[in-house]
């Protein structure tokens, strides 16, 4: 410590010093222990463990929770590479993250991934790329997971329609994020307001999490709710600003659905769009729609 305070003060007096120090060889490397070797991961992908239950495995996964022999290395932002003190055969265990209820700054280890671990070699001053593919937990229960593919969806035409807008499984494959279909729903010039709601969705109580999942892409704001089934008591969600493009958005609905859960033990997601006169055809458009816990 008083070889640093000297250092420092030599450096205030004399500006030149520490070109001086530059070019003195240097007898304190840093020590081999001290030498990282890292870890490299681009993406982590999402494999289906049965599609008729889990449905798409489209996701928008953007961090990374790393663990090296049980040892918390750091939550990552993807693409990540890793500085990691250890070498030789390590356990490496990645826990998925997402940006939870669209926030890109509030990351979340989304809990219905399951963790990707591996066996592998870490040497010091070396990259190591990792490419972690993860399925949805077994056990998941998926009480509505609607890709819209075909003009049928009694989750969605047994729902209620308020307003003076209107709704349409569009099976236009161009249109839809995958598959050949989505839901479209639609303002008109000059209408004030629509509501459109799933059917009943049963939600049972003392689950660690509830989630909606599913992409969308729209030209207006809208807002995403829910209500308890066989009453008029609703709570708002979130509400989503316009994307040119298709977006994933993973809603935490644990603790409106817990609330909720005294009144009914169901609950309907609605999907409300209001007049915006800066814009002329309000379109909403979702794409696998699923509740999950």
């Amino acid at each position: 410590m008083r070889l640093r305070t000297l250092i420092s003060k030599l450096a205030v007096f004399f500006p030149g010093f520490w070109i001086l120090l530059a070019l003195v060889p240097s007898s304190c490397d840093t020590s081999e222990a001290e030498r990282p070797a890292f870890i490299r991961i681009d993406t982590i992908a999402v494999d289906s463990t049965s599609f008729d239950s889990t449905g798409s495995v489209s996701h928008a996964i953007r961090f990374a929770w790393v663990y090296v022999e049980d040892n918390l290395i750091g939550v990552h932002e993807l693409p990540a590479v890793v500085p990691v003190l250890a070498e030789g055969t390590q356990e490496i265990t990645v826990f998925a993250g997402v940006s939870e209820n669209g926030i890109g700054t509030q990351a979340s280890r989304y809990p219905f991934y399951a963790f990707w671990q591996k066996n592998d070699t870490l040497v010091k001053e070396d990259t190591l790329l990792l490419e972690p593919r993860v399925r949805y937990q077994k056990g998941l229960k998926v009480p509505l997971n609607v890709t819209f593919d075909n003009s049928q969806v009694p989750e969605i035409s047994l729902g209620v329609v308020d307003g003076n807008g209107f709704y349409n499984i569009d099976l236009n494959p161009q249109e839809a994020f995958e598959g050949s279909g989505s839901l479209e729903l639609y303002l008109p010039p000059g209408a004030s307001h629509m509501v459109l709601e799933t059917s009943s969705i049963p939600v049972p109580t003392g689950k660690a999490g509830y989630f909606i999942e599913f992409n969308y892409r729209n030209n207006c704001d809208f807002l995403i709710g829910l209500r308890a089934g066989g009453t008029n008591q609703t709570t708002s969600l979130i509400g989503i600003r316009p994307r040119p493009n298709y977006n994933k958005i993973y809603v935490n609905i644990t603790q409106p659905v817990d609330q909720l859960s005294g009144l009914s033990e169901s609950v309907h997601i609605y999907f409300r769009m209001d007049q915006d006169t800066s814009v002329q055809d309000q379109i909403v458009r979702i794409d696998n729609l699923k509740v999950l816990y």
